[in-house]
């Protein structure tokens, strides 16, 4: 079905076919991605850089001036990455251009790939490999247990991977034709080069700083009500050069919602996991008790996960104490290694990155001031 209309104009356009087949085998919801009618390139936006882009403009935007907000300059005079600001800036041209300049690629659906398997399977001569791909798919983990199958026949995994393209690329084509695109696939070049990903560390300090800023802004513009100091604790104040996880400890007094910390501490983890790291986001009381972590789960109440391992389930929603598993010394709820907020105070040396990467925002926006 086309999204431009019956009479729509047929245009040429060259597209970068390696693009376009990862944004259409890519399911998910965290990033989206848009189709550039001048180039023919796919701009990839993630909800992070989405919601980032929001807060930038809300702050920058003064009701007694006209002048138009110059986002360029506005970033580089922010400690931000240059791989961020570039990230910022493409989404902003994405937003102010969208469905002149880009339009959305569609989401795979998940039904396309299973009857992918089943079509190759039926093209399988072999009948002993073709009976175990078939009871592969039969139940869940459909996918993984279909390569597992084929990873002992290198000739026919070759062959899935190819029928495979196939299948994608007719979808591709068929996508582009509705939209009144007539693509030309250009034999791509060699690959360039990947530039080198930001370091692990740096993501993770990235993903605190935006989880802090979340927080102090996620109540009508003011911090969540109940939470009265945010405080960085775990590898990220030391030097470790590559830590494997991001740890907060938030105190909370008795009356907090409990909700709405649990779901940034979610968006915090599954972040993190994306690039092979965890967090986790420590809960304390005012007095100095450590009451657990915020609970990993969506939906939170007694018997909805047989893995729960929270000893009181359900008794404070969103509160996962699961004291078995995980303590908090005493000291070091009562003197953290570093504070992000409502002051900053450091009890350690502050690693430089995280001094920039961190205090030094926090300070900019007027979040927190350090004490002393």
């Amino acid at each position: 079905m086309s999204n431009r209309g019956e009479n729509q104009e047929i245009r040429k356009l060259k597209v970068n076919l390696i693009q376009l087949e990862s944004a259409f085998q890519d399911a998910s919801w965290e990033r989206g991605y848009y189709l550039d009618l001048q180039t023919g390139k796919v701009a990839t936006i993630t909800d992070e850089v989405r919601r980032e882009l929001e807060w930038i403009y809300e702050e920058e935007y003064d009701p007694e001036t006209e002048e138009p907000i110059d986002l360029a300059a506005i970033l580089q005079q922010r400690d931000l990455p240059a791989w961020r600001r570039e990230a910022l800036l493409e989404a902003d041209r994405v937003e102010a251009e969208y469905n002149t300049r880009y339009i959305s690629i569609r989401q795979p659906h998940s039904h396309e790939g299973y009857r992918d398997m089943e079509r190759f399977i039926s093209t399988v001569e072999n009948d002993h490999l073709r009976e175990r791909l078939w009871r592969a798919i039969s139940g869940r983990g459909a996918f993984r247990y279909f390569k597992d199958v084929l990873y002992d026949h290198p000739n026919e995994r070759a062959r899935w991977f190819e029928f495979k393209d196939t299948r994608v690329q007719r979808r591709i084509t068929r996508w582009l034709e509705s939209e009144g695109i007539e693509p030309v696939f250009e034999t791509p070049p060699a690959p360039e080069p990947s530039p080198p990903s930001p370091p692990a560390r740096a993501r993770l300090i990235d993903e605190v700083l935006l989880f802090v800023r979340s927080v102090l802004r996620a109540h009508r513009g003011g911090p969540l009500p109940g939470v009265t100091r945010i405080a960085l604790i775990g590898s990220l104040t030391t030097d470790e050069p590559d830590p494997t996880d991001a740890d907060l400890l938030v105190t909370v007094t008795d009356d907090a919602d409990l909700a709405p910390l649990a779901t940034l501490a979610r968006k915090l983890q599954g972040h993190a996991q994306s690039f092979r790291r965890g967090g986790d986001v420590f809960l304390a009381d005012p007095a100095g008790n450590y009451l657990g972590r915020t609970c990993p789960w969506k939906k939170c109440g007694p018997g909805i996960r047989m893995r729960c391992d929270a000893l009181h389930c359900g008794r404070r929603p969103y509160l996962h104490d699961d004291f078995e598993a995980v303590q908090l010394d005493d000291n070091l709820i009562a003197a953290p290694a570093i504070e992000l907020w409502p002051e900053i105070v450091a009890r350690a040396p502050i690693p430089e990155d995280v001094e920039q990467g961190l205090i030094v925002p926090l300070k900019n926006h007027g979040w927190a001031e350090s004490r002393g």
